[in-house]
């Protein structure tokens, strides 16, 4: 985390200063919203013997929390970069699982999804309820075209990369057909470090000749990631409906 951090900190400073002050206008911008999250789809497999094995897959549904950004760039005149710090926040609803395989027995557990204890072969899917939320602190750097349609008004198209620490807390799974098995999924804090991107659209509306109105929608989606004690990766997706106000300084 620590690398990328220091490798987007000096593109961001390089991108910011590249162009003499006369040549552009540099700015700070605030933004807030709202997330509409994906599903966190993940799947798990393993192989022991023709007796013993499992395929799983889970889909985890989010709620919604709240979007926060800060940002600072330059503007070239239809051409802005910038550098954006940003807090996403959710909160786990259920989870979804489809689980297949042989060999569930009390002695010799494959999956603490699965209630058949039989120890042949079974197919189930089931629901459980979650407890716990989530958020992303991400740091990225952005670059924004705008449309040139004429009028005050300035659509634009937008695009971003960089890092984000996606971070568990709190996370919990309810109702499980053998809670002690269930232990290691229980109140887990975690966190992993991963690439992330996102890509949108907007208007700007300039209010006066310092400050800018602005609303836009925009994609975001982390690399996959793996959380220690899940035992499979996943990819946070949403999308993002955004209103921020731009002061030239």
């Amino acid at each position: 985390m620590k690398k990328s951090t220091f490798v987007l900190t000096l593109l961001s400073a390089g991108l910011l200063s590249a162009t003499p002050a006369s040549a552009a206008e540099h700015y700070i911008s605030g933004s807030i919203g709202i997330p509409d999250y994906l599903n966190l789809n993940s799947s798990y497999s393993y192989y022991n013997s023709a007796t013993d094995n499992l395929v799983r897959d889970t889909k985890i549904s989010l709620d919604s929390g709240i979007l926060l950004f800060g940002a600072v760039g330059v503007d070239y005149g239809n051409v802005r970069v910038e550098g954006e710090l940003g807090y996403q926040t959710f909160n786990f609803n259920n989870v979804k699982v489809h689980a297949t395989g042989t060999g569930q027995t009390a002695t010799n557990y494959v999956s603490q999804y699965v209630a058949d204890m039989s120890g042949g072969a079974f197919n189930e899917t089931s629901t459980y309820g979650l407890s716990g939320k989530g958020n992303v602190t991400s740091l990225m750097a952005n670059a924004y075209y705008d449309l040139p349609v004429g009028g005050g008004i300035k659509p634009y198209v937008t695009a971003g990369v960089g890092v984000a620490q996606v971070r568990y807390v709190q996370f919990g799974i309810n109702g499980l057909p053998n809670p002690v098995y269930s232990n290691p999924l229980n109140q887990q804090d975690n966190d992993s470090t991963t690439f992330a991107y996102q890509f949108g659209a907007g208007i700007a509306v300039p209010v006066s000749k310092k400050v800018t109105l602005d609303a836009r929608y925009r994609y975001f989606t982390t690399a996959h990631y793996n959380m220690a004690g899940f035992s499979s990766d996943a990819s946070l997706q949403n999308q993002q409906f955004l209103v921020s106000v731009r002061v030239g300084i």
